[in-house]
């Protein structure tokens, strides 16, 4: 099986679809209970985000933050049996400022749904700039 049409793959681009028609509740169906969301650096968004509940809350803080202009477009995604690695564009304005920047993703898959995902990005000292306290 190729990569980019393995089960993982379909299960990830139907997230990046679901997020980006605002279908919470179908995003949610897919990421396990206990889900942990791992962001990098030093921000308002950094940290472990652990458990639908804290995940709801970083979207709704990005979303906050950005007076609804965060916009993720995926670009690629590749997968297996254990996990899928994507890569991205998000743009995004916040304090006046407008940022565009590409970052992949790796999300760990178990049972059929997401438990883990580790988020890169290709700038850390621009983005905890962006996103700065």
């Amino acid at each position: 099986m190729r990569p980019d049409t393995h089960p993982n793959a379909v299960h990830t681009r139907r997230l990046y679809d679901l997020i980006g028609s605002g279908d919470l509740t179908g995003y949610l169906g897919l990421i396990a209970d206990d889900a942990i969301f791992h962001i990098g650096g030093d921000s308002i968004v950094a940290g472990e985000h652990r458990g639908k509940d804290a995940i709801i809350r970083l979207g709704m803080l990005v979303r906050e933050e950005t007076g609804g202009t965060f916009q993720t477009g995926l670009l690629s995604v590749q997968a297996n049996d254990s996990y899928s690695v994507t890569l991205h564009r998000w743009t995004a304005e916040r304090r006046g400022e407008r940022v565009e920047m590409d970052n992949f993703n790796v999300y760990g898959f178990e049972r059929g749904l997401v438990v883990e995902r580790w988020e890169y990005v290709a700038d850390q000292r621009a983005h905890d700039a962006f996103w700065r306290r």
